[in-house]
């Protein structure tokens, strides 16, 4: 830790991005590492089309949900350093050995501009921190289509995302496995749009983390 970072430490004591208790070290407050929103088991990994398997850390609800809305759309960009340990210890434990390179799910140019950042980015280059990797961007969003939480049908949300990402570096992907980072799996369409687009530049495997997903899939 850089000693800018202590002096800020000590002045602004970083807090559990959950339950606002004050932090002693890596991850969440021991309080919210026992939270009943964590899943653990079969429940923890979703099938999919285009990607293999989806690991996920927690059920989209209670804590998590309120956590998660705040470091989207709030600017609370901090929280992505206590929940990269968590989704990277989802990875180790549901997904090892199966990839080679791990990435994101972007947002478009638009949407980076209203909001300042990406934060599956953000939560990816955490999580691949905690794994002692490194996150690449692998993927394009070309098209500003509309939020997919407005959408409340499955195939509704399938369609909004149908083609509206690309491999700007073809050769990066080729002969690769690749892990897909996104911070919620609600249908696993967008996702799955992700992973095909990926499979269609050439990468031989697909598999997604995401740190929460919700706790009934639309149809």
């Amino acid at each position: 830790m850089s000693l800018r970072q202590q002096l800020l430490n000590l002045l602004f004591p970083p807090k559990c991005p959950f339950c606002n208790r004050p932090l002693a070290g890596e991850g969440p407050c021991p309080h919210c590492r026992q939270a009943a929103f964590w899943i653990e088991g079969p429940q923890a990994v979703s099938a999919g089309n285009a990607f293999v398997r989806c690991a996920c850390a927690g059920w989209y609800r209670d804590e998590l949900r309120d956590s998660l809305r705040r470091f989207k759309f709030s600017g609370q960009k901090g929280y992505a350093a206590v929940y990269g340990p968590v989704l990277a210890q989802t990875i180790r434990t549901y997904l090892p050995g199966t990839y080679d390179v791990l990435t994101w799910v972007p947002v478009s140019p638009a949407r980076l501009k209203e909001r300042g950042y990406d934060q599956a980015q953000l939560l990816a280059q955490e999580t691949a921190k905690a794994l002692g990797t490194q996150a690449v961007p692998l993927l394009a969003k070309t098209g500003h289509n509309p939020a997919q939480s407005s959408l409340a049908q499955g195939r509704l949300r399938r369609a909004n995302v149908a083609g509206v990402y690309a491999v700007p570096r073809p050769e990066a992907v080729a002969g690769q496995r690749v892990l897909v980072i996104d911070d919620i799996l609600t249908t696993g369409a967008t996702l799955d749009e992700a992973a095909r687009t990926l499979r269609a530049a050439g990468a031989t495997q697909v598999v997604a983390a995401a740190l929460a997903r919700t706790p009934s899939q639309l149809d």
